[in-house]
């Protein structure tokens, strides 16, 4: 049993005593989970898509999950310190039917089913007032931790907002406060003008490498036109196939260069819950941007003292866009 702990140096939540993930599957087809035919090997589905001819992508809870929707969240005060216990959800989203396939290998109709099971597990977990925010990240390659070859993501639904996502939405209302504009609009504005940074974009999405990368080849996804929720902008299958079109080519040519990557989502918070400090985040919707961001393990990324918040890329984001994209 775990619980959460506040850093009060740094206002972030640390969970503490999880006892961590089971994925014990070999890099086979014989006994995988996740395999159609095996799906007595993990709980009961809480949300499947059928194309017809069986599942094509299918999400259960966790068989040990980090957060628990059974528990109260019971907040503590010992002394100057906080703590609760880790209420939430956490969920396994497995992606395709197909063992030992990746983004890159498998049809935009696929990704766009994967995508429609995120818009809809986050609206479902959203009507729960406890939970403040949802990620969802994928781990691929074995060099990120994952024990598991068969495509999938892990959902993570929190009572709290991750530190990172916080501190995006900080400066994007800052950015918004002075000149009423979208940081991340602006962003790709800028972008679309300088052009050296972008990997590849269509008529609703752009894929670029961050100015100011902490990966070597990382790639941010995001819609060209402002919307803050993934899960309100990703609901016809017209913006499905548009985004898994441009997520099948950047994942094409991530592998082009190392077959280790991470991808997240980076999404607003749960609006409706009963912590969320309206007047603070009174402009999220217009300020906030959804976006995705690909993490790839291509070279070490130093740091040059244990705890320094500084990163050393040793590649450039225009030399990491021209890199990708001659793996085109």
């Amino acid at each position: 049993m775990g619980e959460m702990r506040l850093d009060p140096t740094t206002r972030a939540w640390i969970l503490v005593e999880s006892h961590g993930h089971n994925d014990v599957c070999e890099h086979n087809h014989d006994g995988c989970p996740f395999c159609p035919g095996n799906e007595h090997l993990t709980p009961d589905a809480i949300h499947t898509i059928d194309n017809g001819k069986g599942w094509i992508a299918r999400a259960f809870p966790d068989k040990k999950p980090v957060f628990r929707i059974e528990l109260d969240e019971a907040k503590q005060g010992e002394g100057l310190y906080d703590r609760m216990m880790n209420r939430g959800a956490h969920e396994v989203i497995v992606e395709n039917p197909s063992h030992g396939t990746t983004l890159a290998n498998i049809s935009e109709d696929d990704i766009s089913y994967i995508f429609d099971m995120y818009a809809k597990r986050i609206l479902d977990l959203k009507q729960d007032k406890m939970i403040r925010h949802i990620n969802i990240f994928k781990n691929q390659g074995r060099a990120t931790g994952a024990a598991i070859e068969h495509l999938h993501s892990h959902l993570v639904a929190s009572p709290v907002i991750p530190t990172r996502i916080e501190q995006e939405m900080r400066w994007a209302k800052h950015h918004y406060d002075m000149k009423e504009r979208c940081l991340f609009c602006d962003i790709i504005r800028q972008e679309i003008r300088d052009g050296r940074r972008i990997v590849m974009e269509n008529k609703d999405f752009i894929a670029f490498c961050p100015f100011a990368s902490i990966f070597p080849y990382e790639v941010w996804i995001a819609p060209k036109l402002h919307n803050s929720s993934f899960e309100k902008d990703i609901v016809t299958k017209d913006r499905q196939m548009s985004l898994a079109q441009i997520m099948k080519g950047v994942i094409k040519c991530i592998e082009g260069i190392t077959p280790h990557y991470h991808i997240v989502m980076h999404n607003v918070p749960n609006e409706e819950t009963e912590r969320f400090d309206r007047s603070i985040f009174k402009t999220l919707r217009q300020d906030f941007h959804w976006h995705f961001e690909i993490h790839p393990l291509a070279h070490e990324v130093i740091r040059p003292h244990r705890g320094n918040e500084f990163h050393i890329n040793p590649v450039t984001a225009e030399r990491a866009a021209e890199g990708l994209k001659r793996q085109v």
